[in-house]
This record gives structure tokens, sequence and C-alpha cells, in this order.
């Protein structure tokens, strides 16, 4: 770090201090890791502020609203109409007015980066005459360049005069006149306030302290109040026993603004300007106002003198101080984005590849589990239930009941059928959301390790493609042991024959239709011999009983092909399984070794980070605390506006 020197009192030193601070911040600049666009912002503050401090000239900024009379100011000082009125100016630059021994003269610097020097054909090439009679002088051609639409062309003008404006080694900076409607007019003017060294602020008498003015002092110039004097024009609008009043008024506005000391400069340019410019004759009483005029013109001139060398150390300390401000917010920004950085990495899984596959594995195996266990659970909906109810019911409807053995032998089969595909489809579903499970889990699994892998080689400076999402390896879906139901009709059957219900009345035929569920050819049989049971009871009266029998068999055997496509459950998640296990196989010997690289990388980015949060912070810190010291040593010399009674 550049050691500061001591400054001994207002003004002395201050050029040695900017120029530690200024080394300070080119030495550091580098070794911040800038983007390239801020960095390129901070390096031309650096350069303006090592150029303003460079530079001897005293720079005395005009500010003053649209029709204030700033125009007629400037003019009087040049003692001639050369600037046309703010009210036609529509450039969008400032105009520079600096001093040239012998001939008067115009640069034109325009937009596509072309320097145009008046009088010359280039700039009457691109400036043009039109209709315009008579010899080419300054005041046309600055016409030309402020109030046509060549002013859209231009970048910067510079006046040159061999008249000395406030005396020599001034420059004199004309802002276009602010207003509410001209916001690029504004930005100029706020630009200049940052440059100049004293600033002369423009109060029309017969509209003094108008919303817009008062805006800009508390807002551009609001730190610059120690450099502004203001000009009170347009004296000569108001009557002679309203002047003094107005100048109270006005000085008392600006203190309550926060002007602890205002200068204030009471004058009529115009009339002056009017005076100067007139060939023999002048008018009654316009004297006192060129006097006046005059006087005014000596204080400013005076205050340039005595003060410049304190005006132009605090421009530059200014400058300095909001250098230093822009590197403190800088270095903070780049901690932030830092920390950000680290916090990113931090949460990254990726490095412990073999634990990522893990929990990418548990999570996907919780929720095939979750999905199984909802598929048993609809394994044997109520739908299904009464749609096979409706289908029995329809087999033995009519005279279908007559034909006993036949009924009893079509019932059977409709049951295995039908349960048959119940036992299918339940699996099928299973296997089916077990897939989409997989599915799913396999892209969540390709996504997350995608976005870490290319933190992780974005890190290490490369560009490789994280791989796409994998093929699924799935199984087909087990079929259900479907051998076991006619051993359980079977059983079922059995007891129902054996049971007391049956054994009167009806029994046999009972019989018949419980060998008929279990059995079809012992159900032909048993059938045959009650055949002549049915024209004992009616045809309403046996099926009623025939169902009612029927419903308990049914039921049972759907309860029990439930119990066995539940049993297939366990066969599709162990396939699943299996196939989780594949999928993370293929990972871990696919990526181990390119992870275990990146993962060296990545510890030492997560160090380099921490080194850089680090640097940034103690930048931020250094550059506060020269900021403030700054800002002292400013407040120290920016005193450049004596005391009235000293003036």
């Amino acid at each position: 770090m550049t050691e500061q020197l001591v400054v001994d009192g207002p003004g002395a030193g201050w050029t040695s201090v900017v120029t530690g601070h200024l080394r300070w911040i080119e030495g550091l600049l580098d070794s911040l890791g800038l983007p390239a666009e801020r960095s390129d912002e901070l390096r031309a503050r650096l350069l303006a502020v090592q150029a303003r401090a460079a530079d001897p000239q005293l720079r005395v900024a005009v500010f003053g609203e649209t029709s204030s009379g700033k125009s007629t100011l400037l003019n009087a000082f040049l003692r001639r109409r050369l600037l046309p009125s703010s009210a036609l100016v529509t450039t969008r630059t400032t105009t520079v007015l600096e001093y040239r021994e012998g001939a008067e003269g115009l640069m034109v610097s325009t937009t596509d980066d072309s320097v145009l020097e008046w009088p010359s054909a280039p700039f009457a090439g691109w400036a043009g005459r039109g209709r315009e009679s008579g010899p080419d002088t300054l005041e046309r051609a600055l016409r030309r360049v402020l109030t046509t639409a060549l002013a859209d062309e231009v970048g910067s003008l510079r006046v040159l005069s061999p008249v000395r404006l406030l005396g020599p080694g001034v420059t004199v900076i004309d802002t276009p006149g602010f207003s509410v409607t001209e916001r690029g007019h504004r930005e100029l003017a706020e630009a200049a306030a940052r440059q100049a060294d004293v600033a002369l602020v423009v109060v029309p008498a017969v509209a003094a302290m108008s919303l817009t003015l008062v805006d800009f002092l508390t807002g551009p110039l609001r730190d610059h109040h120690d450099r502004c004097a203001f000009v009170l024009t347009k004296l000569d609008l108001l009557d002679e026993d309203e002047r003094s009043e107005a100048v109270e008024v006005v000085e008392r506005r600006l203190r309550d603004l926060g002007c602890a000391d205002p200068l204030l400069l009471p004058c009529s340019p115009g009339k002056a300007l009017g005076e100067v410019t007139a060939v023999g004759v002048r008018e009654p009483g316009g004297s006192d106002h060129l006097a006046s005029f005059l006087e005014v013109e000596a204080r400013i001139a005076r205050l340039a003198a005595d003060s410049r060398r304190s005006a132009v150390a605090a421009t530059v300390l200014g400058l300095l101080s909001e250098l230093l401000s822009a590197v403190e917010e800088t270095a903070e920004a780049r901690r932030a984005a830092l920390s950000r950085g680290e916090r990113e990495l931090a949460a990254l899984t990726l490095p412990d590849l073999p634990a990522f596959l893990d929990a990418w594995a548990a999570r996907t195996r919780d929720r095939a589990r979750t999905e199984l266990n909802a598929a048993t659970l609809t394994r044997t909906s109520a739908q299904s239930r009464t749609t096979l109810e409706v289908k029995v019911g329809n087999t033995v409807a009519g005279e279908k009941i007559n034909d006993l053995a036949g009924a009893a032998e079509e019932v059977s089969r409709l049951v295995r059928r039908h349960l048959r595909r119940d036992a299918q489809q339940a699996v099928r579903t299973a296997v089916k959301r077990a897939g989409e499970v997989l599915t799913a889990a396999a892209e969540e699994l390709a996504r997350d390790f995608a976005a870490q892998y290319s933190v992780l080689t974005d890190l290490a400076g490369e560009a490789r493609t994280a791989p796409p999402v994998p093929q699924v390896v799935w199984p087909e879906p087990p079929a259900p042991d479907m051998s076991g139901i006619d051993r359980a009709l079977t059983a079922i059957g059995t007891q129902l024959t054996s049971s007391g219900n049956w054994r009167t009345g009806g029994g046999a035929m009972a019989g018949a239709l419980a060998g008929s569920l279990v059995a079809p050819g012992i159900g032909t049989v048993i059938g045959g011999a009650l055949g002549a049971l049915i024209g004992r009871r009616g045809p309403d009266a046996t099926r009623e009983q025939f169902l009612r029998q029927a419903r308990p068999v049914i039921a049972a055997a759907h309860d029990e092909i439930g119990a066995l496509a539940a049993a297939c459950l366990p066969r599709v998640a162990e396939g699943l399984s299996d196939s989780v296990a594949a999928l993370r196989r293929q990972y871990d010997e696919e990526w181990r070794d390119e992870i275990a690289r990146l993962t060296a990388a990545h510890d030492r980015r997560r160090a380099e980070l921490a080194a850089g949060i680090a640097h940034a912070e103690k930048t931020a810190t250094d550059a506060r605390r020269r900021r403030d010291a700054v800002a002292s040593l400013r407040r120290e010399t920016s005193r450049t506006v004596p005391d009235l009674k000293e003036s």
C-alpha cells in the first residue's frame, strides 16, 4: 500500500495524497478480478481524475434554467453577442469557452469521432451555410451548431476566443439550460457540476428560486454549495425599491436550502451587454447597470484568482472521493458475488459421488414404495365388484336359470375370466407406476447431475457436456400366479356344499351350483341329478337362492385374487430396485474418475473464493477509510467562495 503524505494545511500536499490514492487504485484493479466492463469503467474514471489533477486550468461552470439569462451573462463576459439564447439551443453537450491568443475558432468533436475546426473546408462541408449571405462569422457557425439538427451529431464543443474570461488560466463551461422537460440537459449539468472548480448559478430576479432550481440545488449541486456563487440577473426588470428585497429573499432562501454563507452577486447582464456593444449612444442610467456588472465580474475574477489552488484541489479530491466510493462499492459487490459462488459450491453434493447416487437411489425406492402401495389399495375396486355382480345377474336372468347346470358353469367361467383380468390389470398398473417412477427418477438424476456437473466444469474452465438421460432398463411385468384360483374356489364351494343351508329344499341344487363353480365337470353331473328340483320351485325363487349363495363365493374369490395380485408386487419392487441399482452403477463406473478430478478443482476453487472474499473485504475497508480521509481533506480545502465582508 502506498504511504500517504501528511497534509500540512488547507490545499498543501494534496497532489501527493491524490497520487498515492490513484496508485493504490491502479494497483488493485487487476487483483479484484472484475468483469471487463466494470474494470474498464473504473480505469476510465481513474484516467479522468489523473487528467484533472494534471490540468492547471480553473474550470468555472455556469448553470441556470432555460431563459434564466445564462447566455446573456456569458455574452457580457465576452463583450459580444456570441452565444445564441438558451431558448434556441438544442445541443446535447456542454460548450467549453477557452482563451486562445491571436484568433478565435471553434472545435467540434462529432459523435462519429470526427474532429472539425472552424473555419475550414471540412467544417463548411459538414455544417453547410444554407441560404446565409455575408461573411461566415463565429456567431453564425455557433448558431448552426447549437440551434439546428446538427446538435444531435455533436459530441463536444470548444469555443476559442482571444478574450480572457474571468482572468488567465480560466476555462468557462456553459451548460445547457436545465429544465424538467429536457432530461439530457440536466444530466449534462450534473456531469459539469462534478468537474467544476467554481459554479456560477444564474438566478433570475423575476422568477427567483423556482422549484426546478431548488431541485437542482438540493440534487446535483447539494455537495457543491461551498464552490457556488449565485448571480442574480434581470434586476433591471424590477422596480428599484424591489431590488434589495429580492436580494434578501433569495439569500434567505439559499440559507434555508443549506448554503451557509451564500455569495450573491446581483447585476443586469443584459443592460450591461447592450451598453458595451452600443455604438455612440447610451441609455440614461445605463452606466449604473454596467458598473454593477463590472463589479460582479471583478469579484468573480478575484474569486477565481484567489481560490484557484484550493478550488482545483477540492474538485480533484471530490472526484477522487467518488472514485474511491466506486471502488468500495465494486469491492462490496465483488465480495457478495464471491460469497454467492462459495455458497453455491458448498451446496453441491456431486463431489461426493457415491453419497449423491445413494441419496437419489433411496429417494427413488421410497417413491416407488408409495406408488406400489397405492396400486394395492385399488386392486379390488368397488366398480369391479359391481361390474361382476351385474354380469352374474345377466347370466342367470330370465329362463336361463331353468338350465341350472349350464347357468352354474357359465357363472364359473365368467368369474374366472373377470378375476383373471382384474389380477392382470392390477399387476400391469403397478408395473406402469413403477416404470413411471423409474423414468422420472432417471430424468431427475440426469438433470441434477448435469446442473452440478456444469458448475464443476465451469470452475475448472472446461466446457464438457453432461451426459444425456440414460435409457431405463425395465423388465417385463411379472405374471400373477393364477393356479390358486381354482383351488380357492374349490375350497369355498366344498365349504358351501357341506353347509347345512342346503340340506333342505334346494340343498341339492346348491350343491350343483357349488360344484359348477369349483369344477365344471362335477357341476354338470350334480346339476343333471337335481334338475327335477326346478319344477318344485319357481324360477325367481331358484334364481334368488342361486345368487344369494353365489355372492359369498364370488366375494371370497375376489378377495383371494386381490391377495394373489398383491403377492406379485414384491417382484415388481425387486425389479425396480435392480434397475435403480444398475443405473446407479452405470453413473458410478462412467463418472467416478471424472468427478474425482473435478472435485479437486472444486476444492481449489473454494479456497480461491475464500481468499477472494477476504481480499474484497479488505479492499472495501481500505477504500472506505481512504474515502473518509479524502472527504476530510476536501472539506479543509473546499471553501472556494470568500466571505462577503472580506470581499
